[in-house]
């Protein structure tokens, strides 16, 4: 069968129209797939950004709820007079218990802190049930423990789960703690969640000279972790380390400085950067050479 020149014409425009088609839906989907590699990682990003700042809170509480198991005056427990906070009233609205586990005026004891349906602390931040902890020894002393666990705890209408331990690890000249955070859990109210597990070792590196005045501290944190989240019908892995070790002051409820770097499994790096020191609750993503700002809570 001959084939007419204007037969051959038609099926070559044809060709190129099929190729480009093809290519353009090719260039399409790469775009999808790479929009959704980073989303993915941002969502492991903001998840190890806010997994840290609320865990970094129960530390706060667990050492500060008074001198006779910790440091005292620090967390929701810290006077207005020390604290970058806003607000001019420390919160009263939660109540402190204390169980003698063994013999009375030894340890270990249990202390509850309970806030009961909720409560508003001046920081902002609304808390309800109970953070329950066991302290083998008094913080500030060598080898001392302090285990937490939860009952229908929230902050902000994210219920808190999983277990939080801080071991003093300090020497004769530095004040150290080693923390963990063993299956922790944070949900929110549309079923989202955050899995997490991590260890940090806390060094002072601020404040050395009044011991007792908490608000003049600052600490160094350094370790790894590793998580799950699931945002929307997203879900992705991750592990975390330092890039530059995070600074926490007990006058500010947030990391002010610090970098840390996410690698999700199987995908992007990314970095969570905590800024250049000022107290505030923001952090900026870089993600594919693309930063952004984010809120935490």
């Amino acid at each position: 069968m001959k084939i007419s020149q204007s037969t051959k014409s038609l099926l070559a425009a044809v060709l190129v129209s099929v190729t480009m088609l093809f290519t353009a839906c090719q260039k399409n989907a790469d775009k999808t797939a790479e929009n959704e590699e980073v989303t993915l990682t941002k969502n492991s990003m903001e998840a190890e950004a806010q997994s840290e700042v609320l865990f970094d809170d129960v530390f706060n509480n667990v050492i500060g709820v008074n001198a006779s198991v910790g440091i005292g005056g620090t967390g929701e427990f810290q006077s207005a007079a020390h604290s970058d906070q806003p607000g001019t009233a420390q919160a009263t609205c939660f109540n402190v218990s204390m169980e003698y586990l063994d013999t009375q005026d030894t340890f270990p004891v249990k202390v509850t802190i309970d806030f009961g349906n909720g409560c508003t602390g001046r920081d902002g931040r609304v808390r309800k049930g109970k953070i329950i902890t066991v302290y083998t020894g008094h913080l500030i002393w060598p080898g001392s423990v302090a285990e937490t666990s939860f009952e229908g705890y929230y902050v902000n209408d994210i219920k808190v789960e999983g277990s939080h331990r801080i071991e003093n690890k300090s020497s004769a000249n530095v004040l150290s703690f080693e923390t963990r955070v063993v299956q922790g859990k944070l949900t929110n109210a549309q079923g989202d969640y955050i899995n997490w597990n991590r260890t940090r070792l806390i060094t002072q590196v601020d404040g050395l000279g009044t011991p007792w005045v908490p608000g003049d501290d600052a600490f160094s944190v350094v370790g790894n972790g590793s998580g799950t989240v699931k945002k929307g019908d997203h879900t992705s892995e991750w592990t975390s380390t330092n890039l530059e070790p995070l600074i926490k002051r007990f006058n500010c409820r947030w990391i002010v400085k610090g970098k840390q770097a996410i690698q999700r499994n199987g995908g992007y790096q990314g970095v969570v950067d905590f800024g250049n020191g000022d107290c505030d609750n923001k952090a900026i993503l870089v993600v594919n050479g693309v930063s952004a700002e984010i809120t935490l809570k």
